[in-house]
């Protein structure tokens, strides 16, 4: 039984995506899969059997104090090689008696969208500012599938996201896709009292309301162009009614008259993504809902491949705004962006970049400048008390007086105290790292 067990695990641990580590009580591999042997580029043969402190100090720490404490970490960012950028999430695991029986931890490889980062500083001119297009980078496949789609056929769509997703943008875009588009014409639903919905979209006659002269509504005004309503969810039935008549027909009466209007402009709506649940209680009419083709929008938490170019379009637009030059961002400040769930979408990550331009000055953006709420817990802290500068390889003593370096500012003598060796000791190091 136990060998089937295994044999199921193996097959298990080889078909994910991220790296996979096992080890027992002892800090022995038990497990190595596919993926960490293509990232690390050490073969199973070597490693499995193998203390893993032979191989990874730093992480051989933080498995044992995971098996030590019985509390698993989550999203601890690490950066095991100079081109290599990983996340890390690490649990016990115990037997159904309760006893400790080893450790996994399992490491998403992000070195790719850091790499990407780094890409865009070596283009000649970094995005421009001033184009929104820029927010619609499509390296992710959703939004290259959904821009597609809108510029072939850019009416009669029901744009489905969260707010601060693009969906605005991804409507102006379909509205540009048309040769002599016309006006484009917005209609924000939830912001207009529901009274007046259908006097602002429809229009009115003059005797709809005691007299007044009558008014075009918002569908006249796009005439020749695109109707943009946004947040259609909020329209009352009565109004979603008439305006799934007025698809249907093609034409409209304005409140209080009795000509039909001819339909003459492209409509597309967004809606948040309880609209289908609306639809199956009752409280959004399905003919309405069946007359445009929905497109549902991904949120930034799934579009990460996005994130570098989002992150320098909106740093550009606000060096810009303040006449100081555009920050860059480190490796490990973008892996930390890329692995952090962005629940406000476009507008929080524009308020961040923001930030971070205004109190860079111009210099290199570091963990140490992102909000507490964004920045990562990083292995090296994590296991820093526990390793002593002789203990470590050279590469980790390395990494370690780096780190203090950048801490401290380039100060020495704070950096020799954090790292508990005298000045005398950092000079020397420092000349054989060539630091």
């Amino acid at each position: 039984m136990l060998h089937k067990v295994k044999a199921f695990l193996d097959v298990l641990l080889d078909s994910v995506n991220d790296a996979v580590t096992g080890v027992d009580p002892d800090g022995t591999v038990l497990y190595w899969n596919q993926v960490a042997e293509r990232i690390y580029g050490i073969p199973k043969e070597q490693i499995v059997g193998k203390k893993i402190g032979e191989f990874f100090q730093k992480g051989s720490v933080m498995l044992f104090q995971v098996m030590e404490t019985g509390c698993p970490v989550h999203q601890l960012y690490h950066k095991p090689r100079p081109d290599k950028h990983v996340f890390i999430n690490a649990v016990p695991i115990y037997d159904q008696d309760g006893e400790l029986i080893g450790a996994f931890a399992i490491e998403q490889d992000i070195t790719h969208t850091v790499k990407l980062s780094e890409e865009l500083y070596s283009k000649p001119e970094l995005p421009n500012p001033s184009d929104s297009a820029q927010l619609l980078v499509n390296r992710n496949s959703s939004m290259q599938q959904i821009i597609q789609t809108l510029r072939a056929n850019p009416d009669r769509h029901l744009l489905i996201g969260e707010p601060g997703v693009g969906k605005d943008t991804l409507a102006l875009t379909a509205h540009r896709s048309v040769a002599n588009s016309g006006p484009f014409v917005t209609v924000p639903c939830d912001t207009i009292p529901g009274g007046l919905l259908d006097s602002e979209l429809f229009g009115f006659e003059k005797e709809a309301f005691g007299g007044e002269e009558g008014r075009s509504g918002k569908l006249e005004m796009a005439t020749g162009g695109t109707l943009y309503l946004k947040n259609i969810h909020v329209l009352s039935l009565p109004t979603q009614a008439k305006l799934a008549q007025t698809l249907s027909e093609k034409n409209f009466l304005r409140v209080g008259g009795t000509t039909p209007i001819p339909l003459e402009s492209r409509v597309i709506v967004s809606a948040s993504p309880d609209i289908e649940t609306l639809v199956q209680n009752g409280l959004f009419l399905k003919e309405l809902y069946y007359a445009f083709q929905p497109v549902h929008v991904p949120s930034l938490n799934e579009r990460k491949e996005d994130l570098p170019e989002l992150c320098h379009h909106f740093l550009s637009e606000a060096a810009q705004l303040t006449g100081k030059t555009v920050p860059r961002l480190s490796s490990e400040v973008m892996a930390a962006l890329t692995t952090y769930h962005w629940p406000g979408n476009l507008p929080q990550l524009r308020t961040v970049m923001e930030h971070l331009a205004n109190i860079s000055g111009g210099r290199e953006i570091t963990l140490e400048d992102l909000p507490p709420s964004i920045r990562p817990t990083t292995l090296s802290d994590l296991a820093a008390d526990s390793l002593p500068l002789a203990a470590l390889s050279e590469e980790m003593e390395r990494s370690k007086i780096e780190d203090a370096l950048r801490k401290t500012g380039g100060n020495k003598a704070g950096a020799a105290r954090l790292l508990g060796i005298s000045r005398g000791s950092l000079y020397y190091k420092m000349k054989q790292y060539r630091l």
